[in-house]
């Protein structure tokens, strides 16, 4: 994803010059730095990402007189659209983009971030002053803003992460801006507002109508990314097969997939792993062969995957998922050579209710996040004084039921609908924003989009209202999608039972993270050691590790312990200061 950052209303406009290598314009006491700037009449703006009504919008720009540069991208539509309709021209763009206008004459500075929130935008504010950025590091070189992490910043990482309560970030003066948000600034200070959020209608379509609706517009979704040749990332499950067999109608060339595995997979796989019931590897083989695409698995080693979680880590300046991250970092590095765009099978689950928590009467019934993991497990790695004062079982309670209360509800609808209802806006607003944010850093750390069809706006607003009885057609998870995509693939890798982004299982990658661990908590000058148990680690370490899970199906035990190496290395990292 393309590097930006700027500034509005500074005093010291040449403050972030040289952090990156970009264009770097100045308008009075405001600034913008990217490429792909349009500027013209006092006005600059700026979208990053991909503007899917681009030709709509020039249409209409146009034939209301104001000209638009043939050569300026979406940036130039953007200051189009902004001449045409001023801050209403949000709500007119649609497609995964990030947008920043600078009204010099105006003293007004708009920022954006699409509906679902694909483009990350963080922003912070000091003595009248507002900065922003594509990623939250350059913030903190930003005149007056601090890198303090309070005890709010804290219970995010240790009793949230890697998932974030939505606008925040654990640095105390950086924000992130909230999908379907526009923020105002200009003399009178700071205003955000919500200009897209999903809304509970009842569903009104019978099941034919809405087994072609739903094909309709993922049909749809892949068709308008068709013209950007995507690779494909394919794992074999029904997501990303679905989508590599779409993107294969619209090909005149074999599409270019890729898998991954890892060093020694097949020896260590366990026998009875409830979330990866089986190897993907010979489903991969079956996709290869059934659609036809040129393909190259490719094999991570152990120790790579290891040495990589802290340029994952700064990939996207926050801790994050450990291996699960390293993995789709190195697996990128591969994929880079075959182009620009790599399509996902991202956020299938989400949108269409795959993960457990959607089935298992226990985690339906659950009062927290489902994914969380243990909570006790989590506290277990703080010193006494820290667990206490930053209370982490309250503050994960206080946020999860602040975040039901705010989910929309449809009237009248039956308590087992409207509770599956809420799960899933949970997964919305919480759980698949941090698998988006690492899809997208992870792999524009090479300089690939990746593109992931299931996450457009409409497709997750018209699924959102389709009752669960309909969702789980034939009692199968995504059962809905496998019925409507019938034809597209075999029935059996159609209908393949759920299994989730690989992970490996090498008792290596343990003993490394073990060991990284153990070095960090024996030097006195780990930064993490302000918060984390040393005792209490170094007994976990000696001991087997513990099987409940971190976060999510794929953080557990080594994850739990390169989570915390990660914390250790984005302290050191990033100069965190500890406030509590």
């Amino acid at each position: 994803m393309q590097r930006f950052l700027g500034m509005f209303n500074t005093q010291k406009p040449r403050a972030l010059q040289g952090i990156y290598d970009e264009p770097y314009l100045m308008i009075g006491r405001h600034v913008l730095c990217a490429t792909g700037i349009a500027q013209g009449g006092g006005v600059a703006a700026l979208a990053v990402g991909r503007l899917r009504n681009a030709g709509e919008l020039q249409k209409k720009i146009r034939s209301s007189g104001i000209q638009i540069a043939s050569d300026g991208g979406i940036s130039a539509i953007l200051l189009g659209a902004y001449r045409l309709w001023g801050e209403g021209c949000i709500e007119r763009l649609e497609g995964p983009l990030a947008c920043a206008v600078i009204d010099r004459d105006a003293g007004k500075l708009l920022l954006s971030c699409d509906r679902m929130g694909e483009v990350r935008l963080f922003y912070a504010a000091s003595a009248g002053a507002v900065y922003f950025a594509g990623h939250p590091a350059p913030l903190l070189h930003a005149p007056g803003i601090s890198r303090v992490v309070d005890r709010t910043g804290w219970c995010e990482v240790f009793g949230l992460g890697p998932a974030r309560t939505p606008g925040r970030t654990p640095f105390r003066d950086i924000w992130q801006l909230e999908p379907g948000t526009v923020l105002t600034a200009d003399t009178r200070g700071i205003h955000i507002r919500k200009y897209f959020t999903l809304e509970a209608r009842p569903h009104e379509d019978d099941h034919n109508q809405t087994i072609t609706r739903v094909r309709r517009l993922i049909e749809q979704s892949i068709a308008e990314v068709a013209p950007l040749r995507p690779a494909s990332m394919l794992s074999g499950g029904v997501d990303s097969t679905l989508l590599t067999a779409l993107i294969a109608r619209h090909a005149d060339a074999p599409v270019h997939s890729f898998s991954v595995d890892y060093q020694d997979n097949s020896q260590f796989f366990p026998d009875d792993n409830a979330y990866q019931p089986e190897p993907d590897s010979p489903w991969v083989e079956r996709a290869v062969r059934s659609i036809g695409t040129r393909h190259t698995r490719v094999e991570l080693p152990i120790q790579s995957l290891f040495w990589a979680i802290e340029p994952a880590m700064e990939a996207r300046g926050l801790p994050g998922m450990a291996d699960i991250d390293s993995s789709l970092l190195l697996f990128g590095r591969e994929i880079a050579s075959s182009g620009r765009h790599v399509l996902s099978g991202e956020c299938g689950d989400e949108v269409f209710g795959g993960y457990p928590w959607f089935h298992r009467a226990e985690l339906i019934d659950q009062d927290g996040f489902p994914w969380s993991g243990s909570l006790p497990l989590r506290q277990s790695a703080l010193r006494p004084p820290v667990r206490r004062a930053l209370d982490l079982a309250g503050y994960v309670s206080d946020r999860y039921h602040q975040a039901v209360e705010a989910l929309p509800a449809l009237p009248g609808e039956g308590a087992r609908e409207a509770r599956l209802r809420q799960l899933q806006g949970l997964c919305f607003t919480y759980f698949m924003p941090n698998l988006q944010e690492r899809a997208a850093c992870m792999l524009a750390a090479y300089g690939l989009t990746v593109l992931t069809p299931y996450s457009d706006d409409r497709l997750v607003q018209y699924v959102f209202n389709i009752p669960w009885q309909m969702k789980s057609l034939r009692g199968h998870e995504k059962g809905l999608m496998r019925a409507a995509m019938e034809g597209v693939i075999p029935d059996d890798l159609l209908w393949r039972k759920k299994s989730p982004y690989p992970k490996t299982y090498h008792p290596e990658y343990a003993q490394l993270a073990a060991a990284g661990l153990r070095a960090v908590l024996q030097n006195p000058a780990s930064p993490i050691l302000q918060l984390a148990d040393r005792d209490a680690l170094m007994r976990l370490l000696a001991s087997p590790l513990s099987p409940a899970p971190w976060y999510g199906q794929l953080m557990a035990g080594p994850q739990m312990l390169s989570y915390l190496l990660q914390v250790n290395q984005w302290m050191v990292r990033y100069r965190v200061e500890v406030g509590l």
